[in-house]
């Protein structure tokens, strides 16, 4: 017991000696102390991690007890782009003290092993990818649910964080059939799976496969890849059946007869997901739309068994926040990235572009759309989201800037020209919302 108090108070200290201010937050706070091992992009790094919040309207101090999380974790880098940056985004696992994962529910959420730490360095309101997880939930679909924290760690206050779920297949989050590595054969290799397109950072470089239909720009071809099973762990009975899926499918999209509502596309895919999704990204002029971070996933067939688009993923480059390939533009169409941008390695599949060539498809997004401007998406109703954000984070974005004093500047790939404050940051968010909504 006197070691752990030393400990304590000798963390306070620290906290107290590089954090600027953190001594108490109305935010949740992260305290990781890696107990002097390095923290690397793989493998995950053991640390101690505690969690405190007392909730809404109180404050949470350095000194109270860890009534969220008190125990070890496993953390690492991820992400590709975001890892240059000097605040970096994180994955953890909470652990127990053997080193098996430990599903907590944190901060009101379903219990999980896995989270995210996004670190929002770049993306200077903060609040991009919650706004966005909360626009595709509103949608129906799933997505992560989010919570903003302020994170030290080894006594270096290091910022306001936004904790996020991992996309993951489990009850709580993706929820889709487990399988393992006797579902070789029948119903049971039919589902569930998530797979991606994405960038290969941290799959080893061989963990999926190459579609047979090439982009609608530059005869380029997207790169799947597996997330569950995970590359490492997907039998080559699973690997077989799902590329002929995905190829089938791709087949039937790209036939002459793709229309046809018995032997075309919707035989394989859920057309209301791609619907969503493509909402998802258009909304927010996602310029890594469909091309990079792009999930989908397929149930058993016994349970529906169609292939699916999302959960939606990473925003922090949407909302007018990239200076290249039109990204900032209030108009034009993310899904047609490769007019402006054809010389990009990562192009968008075809899918989308074929899509909206069926006329049913082109009314599902019409309806979905006009649905969703009725409710949610109003622009005084999203805007009323952005205005609870603000008022989430107008203390501890103060602290957040102290520490990383990147307002005004160019943080690849800001546009021209950067806000000055915070509060230019969001009135820029609202005004290009606006003129993209228009």
């Amino acid at each position: 017991m006197k070691r752990l108090v030393g400990v304590g108070l000798g963390l306070l200290c620290q906290i107290s000696v590089y954090s600027q201010t953190l001594f108490s937050s109305d935010l949740p706070i992260v305290i990781i102390d890696t107990e002097g091992r390095v923290i690397v992009d793989s493998p995950k790094t053991t640390v101690r991690m505690k969690m405190f919040y007392n909730g809404l309207d109180k404050r949470t101090n350095v000194t109270d007890a860890a009534n969220v999380y008190d125990g070890l974790a496993g953390i690492e880098f991820r992400g590709s782009s975001s890892q240059m940056f000097p605040k970096k985004p994180y994955g953890f696992e909470l652990r127990n003290d053997k080193g098996e994962g430990k599903e907590v529910a944190l901060l009101g959420m379903p219990k999980e092993e896995d989270w995210i730490l996004f670190a929002s360095y770049n993306e200077k309101s903060l609040m991009h990818n919650a706004l966005a997880m909360k626009m595709a939930r509103d949608l129906g679909m799933y997505a992560s649910r989010t919570q903003h924290v302020e994170v030290v760690i080894n006594g270096r206050y290091d910022g306001v964080y936004l904790l996020m779920e991992k996309i993951k297949r489990v009850a709580g989050r993706l929820n889709i059939t487990k399988m393992s590595d006797k579902d070789n054969s029948g119903d049971a290799l039919t589902g569930g799976y998530i797979f991606k397109i994405d960038k290969i950072t941290g799959t080893g470089g061989s963990a999926g496969w190459t579609s047979k239909i090439p982009s609608p720009t530059r005869n380029a071809r997207v790169q799947y890849l597996y997330e569950y099973p995970d590359f490492d762990e997907i039998t080559s009975q699973q690997k077989a059946y799902l590329i002929a899926k995905v190829d089938s499918a791709e087949a039937a999209l790209n036939s002459p007869n793709f229309r046809d509502t018995q032997t075309g596309y919707r035989r394989h895919y859920d057309g209301l997901s791609f619907v969503r999704l493509f909402l998802m990204n258009e909304i927010s002029r996602n310029v890594d739309g469909y091309r990079i971070s792009t999930f989908f996933h397929k149930e058993r067939d016994s349970k529906g068994g169609k292939i699916k688009a999302g959960p939606a993923w990473d925003y922090d480059l949407a909302f007018a926040n990239a200076d290249y390939c039109d990204g900032f533009l209030p108009y034009g169409w993310a899904y047609l990235f490769g007019n402006v941008c054809a010389g990009d390695s990562w192009q968008v599949p075809f899918h989308w572009k074929r899509m909206l060539e069926d006329p049913a498809f082109v009314s599902e997004v019409y309806d979905e759309y006009t649905r969703m401007r009725k409710g949610p998406w109003k622009t005084e109703n999203l805007f009323a989201h952005i205005d609870s954000l603000t008022a989430t984070l107008q203390e501890s974005q103060q602290r957040n800037f102290q520490r990383w004093p990147v307002l005004g500047q160019y943080i690849w790939p800001n546009p021209q020209p950067v806000p000055t404050s915070w509060q230019g940051e969001i009135k820029e968010l609202k005004n290009w919302l606006e003129a993209r909504l228009q």
